[in-house]
């Protein structure tokens, strides 16, 4: 390699050892983002896996109790695992059993759900007796129009009242 590089003249010299440092350069740069991008997914990913333990904990505890005898009014858990039993209890009563996709915590008074290619109206009445009968307001809600008529996708975050 130096025997070739000694033939060459110095400016072709210059510009192979540019070209090469270039190359070398835009390399490590790219082995460095993508370094990078990689560890924030895994913050993202360790993110969401520590709102399923604490749900998982919640979910736990809450069965632990109703196992013991726990009957009548719903306990309030950490971690809104009351408010998950009432969000999901109401929404089957409701009829939306099918449309409710997840519900997960979010804080500890606070309850995320996604309802897929559900009734909206339906819907809306189920939200006005969780907020009449249960003090549980929505904090957040957005609504994408479903291609059926009168169905939508639909993704909000329910207050409790504790």
């Amino acid at each position: 390699m130096k025997g070739w590089l000694a033939t060459l003249n110095p400016r072709e010299r210059l510009m192979v050892i540019g070209g090469a440092s270039l190359l070398l350069l835009a390399l490590l740069v790219g082995s460095w983002l993508s370094f990078v991008s990689d560890v924030e997914r895994m913050r993202e990913v360790v993110s969401g896996q520590r709102a399923v333990s604490q749900w998982m904990e919640s979910a736990a505890l809450e069965a632990t109790q109703l196992r013991k005898g726990g009957g009548g009014k719903p306990r309030v858990v950490s971690g809104g695992a009351s408010l998950l039993l009432l969000v999901d209890q109401t929404a089957k009563r409701s009829g939306l059993g099918s449309a409710v996709k997840r519900v997960e915590p979010d804080g500890s008074d606070r309850v995320r759900i996604r309802l897929e290619r559900v009734n909206f109206d339906m819907m809306m009445r189920w939200l006005e007796g969780l907020q009449s009968k249960n003090a549980v307001s929505v904090d957040s809600i957005t609504v994408d129009q479903h291609q059926d008529s009168g169905m939508a996708n639909v993704r909000l975050t329910l207050k409790g009242a504790g």
